[in-house]
């Protein structure tokens, strides 16, 4: 595997598209969970158009898997040469203030190159990201090594409150990233309608934000080209309606993340079995 990821993107991107109609037409991977994630996200769209994503969305989820696996072996200058990061002023002025800084995104492009941002802001100086324990010890370690490339700390996500509750008590500023857009594990507390459906959340990053002294900024994910993608670090600034919800920074996330997902559909991953049913406990 190391071998191959060796190997330049051009030539990868050619291994890409020969495992979309293997995976697409032979293998069809959750094909009937994407194509009702999409039909039921986008009720306005012709069942034409909903085909139009559908596949795009594949031909993307191919590009992902091979961008996340070149991790292994991508040096500094192409990874500046391929992705963009604008607004870096933003974290770095929340660090000014003493404050520590939770990023929120969500699975959109190839979201492990998302740690580019690590480098390119002169503060914080500490940048973490959580994790979800993987059972396989094999992908666990390999998953590893590919996360470890910019030397961000990893969290396991039980771990989560204890470690930055300590981290802000030294007192250093440090950065955290938060993908939002799973479905939660935990006990759900909201909803809101994302992509006009109903959509249980656990708003645990702004719960212990409040905790931790930190300050909620979210990162768009723009894909300009077939591996180059432009990150935007944007505040966040709820709107009326939201600020008089219980967790307005959290309502406030799942609005920018619809519109973000709203320009490039096919850049998600509808995949994900996000609005499956839950059984909801007092």
């Amino acid at each position: 595997m190391r071998l191959l990821a060796g190997l330049p993107l051009g030539v990868l991107y050619l291994l890409s598209d020969l495992a979309y109609p293997i995976l697409y037409y032979i293998i069809r991977y959750r094909r009937r969970l994407v194509r009702e994630n999409l039909r039921c996200s986008f009720p306005e769209k012709s069942p034409e158009e909903i085909l139009r994503i559908e596949k795009k969305f594949y031909r993307n989820l191919c590009d992902v898997f091979i961008e996340a696996f070149k991790c292994l072996n991508i040096s500094d200058r192409e990874m500046r040469r391929r992705v963009e990061v604008v607004n870096c002023q933003l974290p770095e002025s929340i660090a000014a203030r003493g404050k520590n800084v939770f990023m929120l995104l969500g699975h959109i492009g190839c979201w492990e190159w998302c740690q580019e941002v690590s480098v390119r802001y002169k503060a914080p100086r500490h940048s973490a990201e959580i994790y979800k324990h993987i059972e396989s010890p094999y992908f666990a370690s390999l998953m590893h090594e590919i996360r470890s490339r910019w030397d961000t700390e990893q969290i396991e996500m039980r771990q989560t409150v204890r470690t930055l509750l300590r981290w802000a008590a030294e007192g250093e500023p440090f950065l955290c990233g938060f993908i939002m857009d799973q479905r939660p594990d935990a006990k759900v507390k909201d909803n809101v309608t994302f992509l006009s459906q109903q959509t249980w959340f656990a708003p645990g990053a702004e719960e212990i934000a409040g905790k931790a002294n930190a300050e909620l900024v979210y990162l768009d994910v723009e894909k300009t080209s077939r591996g180059h993608y432009r990150l935007t670090f944007t505040r966040m600034e709820p709107t009326e309606e939201e600020t008089n919800s219980t967790y307005p920074l959290s309502q406030c996330f799942w609005r920018l993340i619809e519109q973000n997902i709203r320009r490039q559909p096919e850049t998600w991953l509808w995949s994900h079995n996000r609005w499956q049913k839950w059984e909801l406990t007092e």
